[in-house]
Parts: structure tokens; sequence; C-alpha cells
């Protein structure tokens, strides 16, 4: 049996959202690229905390990007009436709970907790690791004001000497470039890019909670109340 989705006809949504933002955030990319952007910040980081942001984040991006895919084939599983998935199993323990309380109505509450807890945890190391880009970004921005104004003495202590303050002015320029492509990169790619993912991934969560947590509200319990009371369209039902 068909059900419906958090209101929306399609079970598929969230692989949809997944593309457009990532289809959207790609074309940005390449066009920075073909504009060199990327380049002059691989170059212009002295740190070298923009590549390790840059790896940290497509480690990180793939994987946000699996679990978009397993909880958009659960909400898939649910919506189609499966007998396989996360909401199978949940009705299945609704089922054996109600069989152990003999008679009693079915508490769903500590069941839906431990279910949402299951179901978040894997995905907040997206959130986890989107923060720390974020404060990658402002350690590269201490470590390059350091940097520069550390050539801002050696320029002042340079005296007359040109070849000195020439040296230090270039230092200068290279701290500014850490601060600034670190903020940048930690910002776009933590702050932004993976935290859509994140949020993407919460309220799809939530949604997929919210329907099974209904449905067996709604359809389940009262079905497996009237197989007590020997109902036998609604003890099929419940099965």
């Amino acid at each position: 049996m068909d059900r419906g989705v958090s209101g929306m006809n399609n079970p598929n949504i969230l692989l949809y959202k997944w593309l457009v933002i990532n289809s959207f955030a790609g074309l940005l990319l390449y066009v920075a690229w073909l504009e060199d952007w990327i380049a002059l910040i691989i170059e212009g980081d002295a740190s070298y905390l923009s590549l390790v942001m840059g790896i940290v984040f497509v480690v990180f991006w793939l994987i946000s990007s699996y679990f978009v895919i397993t909880i958009n084939r659960e909400i898939a599983r649910f919506a189609e009436g499966r007998t396989s998935g996360v909401a199978a199993e949940y009705f299945d323990k609704i089922r054996r709970k109600s069989a152990k309380m003999a008679g009693q109505l079915v508490d769903q509450y500590m069941l839906a907790s431990v279910l949402r807890t299951r179901l978040m945890m894997p995905v907040q190391i997206v959130n986890y690791v989107s923060n720390m880009l974020i404060l990658l970004g402002l350690i590269g921005t201490v470590v390059g004001f350091v940097i520069a104004v550390s050539g801002l003495g050696d320029s002042l202590a340079g005296g007359e000497n040109l070849q000195r303050i020439q040296g230090a002015l270039g230092q200068i320029v290279t701290g500014m470039g850490v601060a600034l492509f670190t903020t940048l990169v930690g910002s776009v790619l933590g702050g932004l890019w993976l935290q859509l993912h994140y949020q993407m991934l919460v309220r799809a969560i939530g949604g997929l909670m919210a329907d099974i947590v209904e449905h067996a509200d709604m359809e389940l319990i009262p079905d497996l109340a009237k197989a007590r009371d020997g109902d036998p369209t609604a003890k099929a039902a419940a099965e």
C-alpha cells in the first residue's frame, strides 16, 4: 500500500533537492576554476589550510551525499509500503510491544525517540565537520594576521634597508592572503555547502519520522487494538 510522505507525492524530493543544490554549487565552482580563482586561492595561501579544508570537504561531501541517498531510499520504502527498511522494522517493534502488553494501549514515545536517535547519530558528523571547517577558516585568519604583523614588525625594524622592507611587505601580503583565503574557503565549504547538506538531512529525517509515527498512531495501533478484540479485517491489516 502506498503512503503519502510529508504531504508530498514524490518520495524522491530529497534527492531532487540534493541535485539542484549541488548542480548550482558545481556550476559556481566551475566558473571559479575557469577564472583561475581556485588556483589563486591555493597559491595565495602559504599555510595550505585552504587545501586541507578542500580535501576534508570532498571526503565529507561524499559521506553526506551517501547519507542523502540512504535517507531517500528509506523514504521511498516507507512511501511504497515495503516490508524492509527502518519504517518496517519500527512497525514490527510496535507489533511485538503490543503483543507483550496484553491488550494495553501502545505508547510509541520511547520507540520513536530511539528511532530518531539512530537516524540522526550518523548525520551529526556532517554538522561537526561543517563547524570544524568554519573554525579552521578562523584559525587561518589568526595565522594570517600573525604572519602579517610579523612582517610589519620587520618592516619597521628595517629602517632604510630597501631590500629588507620589500621582503617584509611581501610577508604582510602573504599573511593577508592566508587570512582572507582561509576565511573564504571555510565559510563557503563549511558554513554554506556542507551545512546545506546537513539541513536537508535533518529536515528529511524529521519528515520521515513524522510520517512513520503518524502512520503508526493512525493506522497500525488502532488495527492492533481491533485485532485483539477479534476483528478479522483489522487483524489482517495489522499484520
